[in-house]
């Protein structure tokens, strides 16, 4: 039976891509219609193989659908095959970000953004989470392309906690300390030392009463290692806790155990630890670059720049007014409507039949058929409105 074949440079599990792909398969297979995963590097064990491995199963009638996020020697396979083929764009970070740090990387970085042009004339649809990526895709000259936020699970990210870290962030708020979080790969786009620069400044102006995690994996060493420097030559060695890479139990405490969320990140193509961020109550302040704008929407504190003094204000203001909690709580769970399954799966539905009808296949999915993670968001955004309603009274 013909299917919607993903393809995916990497499967991993707790990966935004990954997670973004299983949620695809997860509703295609809800509408009749059957979707492989097809990953060079599977972590998971879901895949079919690598992308060589489709020729050995292809039938008349499939649909490809790979998802663009790095360079890969997919794109010189996709291209050459005659399936419709249809894009998903995560967005590429700029090369210069990483030029300081690793060549290399930069290299890579240049070589996908050539490939994602090399795709624009072949594919028939492109899907993106932002209207920031869909301006990278204009202008690379994709003819069609459909906005909707990523898919996700929110199961995936609100399941059981860890103990320890809840004790961690228990013992630091008791002795008076504020957990502030960031959430994200330490890579330079993420602008981790601007944080640490605003932790540097709320200790100056309100003393030393905050704690500053950056969980993310270590990318780039010679960026991390910068940021390890910075924090030691502003005395915050002890305040600056790196976080290098957690299990979702951990993730979820630290969700669930900090004050606020921060970013000062330069480029962002969705940034999801925002969601997740506001799925778990937690108040948000972001810098206004990327889709940040578009990700947060009424949900959080927007920064129009990053001066350190402004950003310690902000957050001191955040950790210390009750009310001005409550009312971010409020407005994020108001945003939630907006970027979760509920909103997302029947645009995805929407792309997915204007993807058939474009490849011209006999594809007749049921898009009626309901969506279980739909169902699972709509009571957990029941409860959380529940929740907000108890803490309003």
């Amino acid at each position: 039976m013909s299917g919607i074949h993903q393809f995916l440079p990497m499967l991993a599990k707790g990966d935004g891509v990954g997670n973004n792909a299983r949620a695809m398969a997860k509703r295609l297979a809800e509408v009749g219609i059957p979707s492989r995963f097809y990953a060079d590097l599977d972590k998971t064990g879901e895949a079919s193989g690598g992308h060589f491995d489709y020729a050995k199963a292809t039938e008349a009638g499939d649909i490809l659908l790979y998802h663009v996020a790095t360079s890969s020697p997919m794109t010189t396979y996709l291209a050459r095959r005659s399936e419709p083929l249809g894009v998903v764009y995560q967005n590429i970070t700029p090369p210069e970000y990483f030029a300081t740090y690793d060549a290399r990387a930069a290299a890579v970085q240049k070589r996908a953004l050539g490939e994602v042009e090399t795709l624009a004339e072949r594919t028939l649809l492109a899907m993106t989470p932002s209207a920031y990526n869909a301006e990278d895709l204009h202008q690379a000259g994709y003819r069609e392309v459909a906005e909707f936020p990523i898919i996700f699970d929110p199961t995936d990210f609100l399941g059981s906690s860890s103990p320890r870290v809840e004790e961690v962030l228990t013992g630091l708020r008791t002795k008076g300390f504020a957990n502030w979080l960031f959430v994200g790969r330490l890579v330079p786009n993420k602008a981790q030392e601007r944080l640490i620069m605003a932790l540097h400044a709320h200790r100056e102006a309100y003393g030393d009463t905050a704690v500053l995690h950056l969980v993310g994996r270590p990318s780039y060493p010679g960026y991390v290692a910068a940021l390890h420097r910075l924090a030691a030559e502003l005395g915050l060695a002890d305040r600056v806790n790196f976080v290098m890479g957690v299990s979702e139990e951990e993730l979820a405490a630290f969700y669930r155990g900090s004050d606020l969320f921060a970013s000062a990140s330069e480029h962002e193509g969705f940034c999801m630890p925002i969601v997740e961020a506001l799925f778990h109550g937690l108040p948000v302040m972001a810098y206004d670059a990327g889709a940040v704008p578009e990700t947060l929407g009424i949900g959080g504190i927007h920064l129009s720049d990053r001066d350190p003094a402004t950003m310690a204000a902000w957050a001191e203001m955040i950790a210390t007014d009750t009310g001005l909690r409550g009312r971010l709580r409020r407005l994020g769970r108001e945003q939630l409507t907006r970027v979760a399954p509920t909103a997302t799966i029947p645009a995805f539905d929407r792309a997915i039949a204007r993807l058939i009808e474009l490849a011209g296949s006999p594809m007749k999915p049921d898009f009626e058929a309901p969506s279980a993670i739909v169902g699972e968001t709509r009571e957990i955004l029941d409860r959380l409105s529940d929740q907000s309603d108890k803490e309003s009274a």
